[in-house]
């Protein structure tokens, strides 16, 4: 599902497999190369979208198109923790991510694990 971040659904798309050929990004680059439902007609430049660290291999796609991607932040290295513009970009991730995750859930009417 294409979901925007105020809960709206924009799009049902698949059923998809869940077996070890179809992860998030996968799936996100099938729908965009497809484009059976018009998304790219959707999207504009500099859009943001949001997702968790499922979709990142989908980053050079996502781009590609003039969108930025933003996800949870990863500690790179050596590092111990994130500087505080991390933190709070992820954190701010992360909350939209559960509100669209919480839309699902009273959706579906059972908490499950949720493909944004």
């Amino acid at each position: 599902m294409i979901v925007t971040t105020t809960g709206y659904i924009v799009a049902a798309i698949g059923p998809y497999l869940a077996d070890g050929r179809n992860s998030d990004a996968k799936i996100l680059n099938h729908i965009i190369g497809t484009d059976t439902q018009d998304i790219k007609t959707w999207l504009q430049d500099d859009d943001i979208m949001i997702v968790d660290r499922g979709f990142r291999d989908s980053a050079g796609v996502l781009s590609n198109l003039g969108i930025q991607m933003q996800m949870p932040s990863f500690l790179q290295k050596g590092q111990s923790q994130h500087t505080t513009e991390e933190a709070n970009s992820s954190r701010l991730v992360t909350k939209v991510c559960f509100d669209i995750s919480s839309h699902f859930c009273s959706f579906k009417g059972r908490p499950e694990s949720i493909l944004m």
